[in-house]
């Protein structure tokens, strides 16, 4: 069982559009080549762990996903599993959670990144209720309970008015009642810090992992590093700190340097 180690750096391989969505170019070499492009980068810079996410499969909808998208996207899972020897995860958006579930247990991956983990939110699909209950059922059933779920908490890019009544440390409570691996904290949009005194209340109470999901940079990892265990890192790796921007290798070496900095401190 290949687990995340506290202060580990999650690299996010931001895949190309895939079948069915409308940005998709028809060519599925193009997709799967650009993903084992970002993967090579990442192995050379010497990253701890992979993310897959559909990224680019805007606008994003609920499942079912398009079943070409998902045959191609557990292709590309199962040829990242098969070059990079730490932990990989998944996260299929919007909400496609046990689709990710199902790719990630076919390809033996590690970890999953699933919104919506406990009550509910508006997403840019629309209304996402909480998945914990059948998705640990659905692990269960499949018989990869060594697969990690680890929840956002107050997900970005969607409205919380469902749950304005709930501090962020009442969902890290109420994911943790529900037997959540880890917790992210994110911004309010891509590429967008947490609030670090919202996540010193998170690290306070949580019993789990704690991870941030947005807005590392070189500049600011040396303010969040005590203040999570696992950093899912994208956006600030490509072309001028954009969210689906083409991976800038000097980019990504000056982030590693700036967060293996961090470690050796």
């Amino acid at each position: 069982m290949r687990t995340l180690p506290k202060k580990s750096l999650a690299a996010m391989i931001a895949v190309l559009p895939l079948p069915g969505a409308p940005l998709y170019t028809g060519d599925p070499e193009l997709v799967f080549r650009t993903a084992m492009s970002d993967l090579e980068h990442y192995i050379c810079a010497g990253v701890d762990a992979i993310v897959l996410e559909n990224s680019h499969d805007l606008p994003y909808i609920k499942p079912p996903l398009n079943q070409a998208g998902v045959d191609l996207m557990s292709r590309i899972a199962t040829a990242v599993r098969s070059r990079f020897h730490g932990p990989v995860g998944i996260q299929m958006l919007e909400a496609a959670n046990e689709t990710a579930l199902r790719i990630a247990c076919k390809a033996d991956l590690d970890f999953l990144r699933v919104e919506g983990y406990v009550f509910a939110h508006v997403g840019g699909a629309g209304l996402i209720e909480g998945c914990a209950g059948k998705l640990l059922r659905l692990r269960r059933e499949l018989g990869c309970e060594q697969i990690q779920v680890f929840g956002d908490v107050k997900k970005k890019h969607c409205s919380h008015a469902l749950t304005g009544d709930l501090d962020i440390v009442d969902v890290v409570k109420q994911s943790e009642f529900f037997l959540v691996d880890g917790v992210i904290v994110t911004g309010a949009r891509t590429a967008e810090p947490p609030c670090p005194e919202e996540l010193r209340r998170v690290q306070a109470q949580a019993r789990v992992p704690v991870l941030i999901g947005s807005g590392m940079t070189a500049e600011n990892i040396s303010t969040y590093y005590p203040l999570a265990d696992v950093f899912i890192v994208g956006s600030t790796f490509r072309e001028g700190g954009r969210f689906l921007g083409p991976l800038e290798p000097a980019r990504l070496n000056e982030f590693v340097r700036a967060f293996r900095s961090q470690k050796q401190a």
